[in-house]
């Protein structure tokens, strides 16, 4: 009774109270998926100028850190490998960097290549999949990419391959015959369409600039 007693008195501020609060989650709601992006956007940006460092550091051979001679043996990238990448496209002002693996927690920090598919550069497909929506949206304008844009793939090895976009095509998520490998140097970007559903695949087809013959 006592409870019943207490709404009863003060059911005009609970009303009150209570609305405030939904007002304020349904604000966080909103704009915690902004804020996210934020975040993600702002530490690509600090990633990608620590990338650019390291290459400057890995073509002259010196360690700013040691003033020793690295010759990329140490530091953070290993000019040895294709992994991680940088990916550049400039018809959608578009700069990210690519780590392995298409997992959850990968995908949070950026673009993942698809572990067993073709490095860039190399005969076969290279596929690298991103998030359209969240957690930077690094894919978000992929929908906008036509037919000969570039796509710019730079190695940690110092390499550089361009590939010029072919088409593009939405697929159910089970369709799997679009990350079927090629015999010549091509690549796959996946995302998910339409936007904020991702009930199939926007797959983005290009292939190795010197080699759009069939």
């Amino acid at each position: 009774m006592e409870i019943k007693s207490f709404f009863k008195r003060n059911k005009r501020k609970i009303i009150r109270y209570g609305g405030i609060a939904l007002i304020i989650a349904g604000l966080v709601i909103l704009i915690w998926p902004f804020y996210i992006n934020f975040v993600m956007v702002k530490r690509e940006a600090d990633i990608l100028a620590s990338w650019d460092e390291n290459l400057v550091s890995t073509e002259t051979g010196d360690n700013e850190e040691n003033g020793q001679k690295t010759g990329g043996e140490t530091g953070l990238f290993d000019p040895e490998q294709k992994l991680p990448f940088k990916i550049s496209i400039p018809e959608i002002d578009m700069e990210w960097m690519v780590n392995e693996g298409t997992d959850f927690k990968t995908l949070k920090e950026g673009p993942g290549f698809f572990t067993g598919s073709a490095f860039p550069g190399e005969t076969g497909t290279c596929v690298v999949a991103g998030h359209r929506t969240t957690y930077g949206a690094p894919f978000s304008r992929l929908d906008e990419l036509e037919e000969g844009d570039e796509i710019i793939i730079e190695t940690t090895g110092n390499e550089e391959f361009t590939y010029i976009v072919t088409g593009q095509e939405a697929v159910l998520p089970t369709d799997l015959s679009v990350l079927e490998n090629t015999d010549y140097p091509s690549l796959v970007l996946s995302t998910c369409t339409p936007r904020y559903f991702a009930t199939r695949r926007l797959i983005i087809f290009a292939r190795i600039a010197g080699q759009l013959s069939d």
